[in-house]
């Protein structure tokens, strides 16, 4: 579902009928309607600074037709002759208000630019996990330990986007069911060890992939020798020369070189579901760095169009390992 927060600073609410900012309103609850009648139940939060009527503003809200709206509205109050001398301020504060409420009601939720409310301007967007769409051989919070701390609580989100960015309906539902839980493993280890390496080319992190993922969620021993003999093109019997009787060595070789051979489609996949490589540059920087005290879309422009040296710097690494797919960086 998609996680959606609609901020208002100062004027008139609701807008004037048939203005365009009415009209941008009534298709956003149009298409939640339409959403929910399809099973989705998409999560709306209404910021209002000014000198505002509460208990008005949620019934204008909920005029619009806003399925399941049940007066979600935080309003700052007091502060219409403080917009010119002191916006940045008032921003911050609705900032601090979103990031509570997040925190709070969507702990889960990853910044995703929406094509389903496209023509609405919402100051922050996002997607989070709703119910279990595909079959796993793990659960969440199993799949959450492999992952870097910042992402662990939206491991599930992490997962529903997965599933639908390569498509494992297709993979399920052509491989027996042995075979498609392996891709869908190998597909879940090329996300954890994706994250970490976003953590190492940003300079957040280290690396932790290989000490992170749980054995009990690699795949199984005839995939990974499977594909690893496919892969590498190694005759097996020297590797395991090298790796003696440590099995879990030699699963470990095998299947960074399974996730490794993925990295390029994975990267494509992943860019395709978040809009572009912007998007997914933002859904992995602002989930470690969060900002929300302005737009996303003007939060990710100022990001992406730092002009001193020094900020090019910072970005160099992570965006190289965004649009390319790895970077050396991410090794560290």
């Amino acid at each position: 579902r998609h996680v959606l927060v609609h901020v208002i600073l100062g004027g008139v609410f609701p807008p004037e009928p048939n203005s365009a900012k009415d009209v941008a309103l009534l298709r956003a609850a149009n298409r939640a309607m339409c959403r929910k009648q399809r099973g989705s139940s998409d999560a709306f939060l209404f910021v209002l600074a000014g000198n505002h009527d509460t208990e008005k503003i949620q019934q204008a809200i909920a005029a619009y037709g806003f399925p399941n709206f049940a007066g979600e509205v935080d309003a700052i109050d007091d502060i219409e002759d403080q917009l010119e001398t002191n916006y940045d301020d008032i921003c911050s504060l609705a900032g601090h208000t979103i990031f509570k409420w997040l925190n709070r009601e969507h702990p889960g939720a990853i910044a995703c630019f929406s094509l389903e409310y496209r023509n609405t301007e919402f100051w922050w967007e996002g997607v989070e996990h709703e119910e279990d769409v595909f079959d796993w051989p793990f659960s969440p919070d199993a799949y959450a330990a492999s992952l870097p701390y910042v992402h662990r609580t939206r491991a599930a989100t992490w997962m529903t986007v997965l599933g639908h960015a390569v498509d494992l309906h297709e993979t399920q539902a052509t491989f027996p069911d042995a075979l498609a839980s392996a891709h869908a493993t190998a597909w879940a280890a090329t996300l954890s060890e994706w994250l970490h390496g976003f953590e190492a080319a940003s300079g957040n992190s280290y690396n932790n992939f290989e000490s992170e993922f749980a054995p009990e969620l690699m795949p199984s021993e005839f995939f990974l020798g499977f594909e690893f003999a496919r892969i590498s093109g190694e005759d097996l019997e020297l590797v395991c020369e090298r790796t003696g009787d440590d099995i879990d060595s030699l699963g470990s070789v095998a299947l960074k070189a399974v996730t490794e051979e993925r990295r390029s489609e994975f990267r494509g996949a992943l860019s395709s579901f978040f809009g572009g490589d912007s998007g997914l540059f933002w859904a992995l920087h602002s989930a470690i760095w969060p900002k929300f005290d302005k737009p996303m879309s003007d939060a990710l422009n100022d990001l992406l169009g730092v002009a001193d040296h020094d900020g090019l710097a910072d970005l160099d690494a992570p965006w190289r390992f965004v649009s390319e797919g790895w970077c050396d960086e991410a090794d560290g």
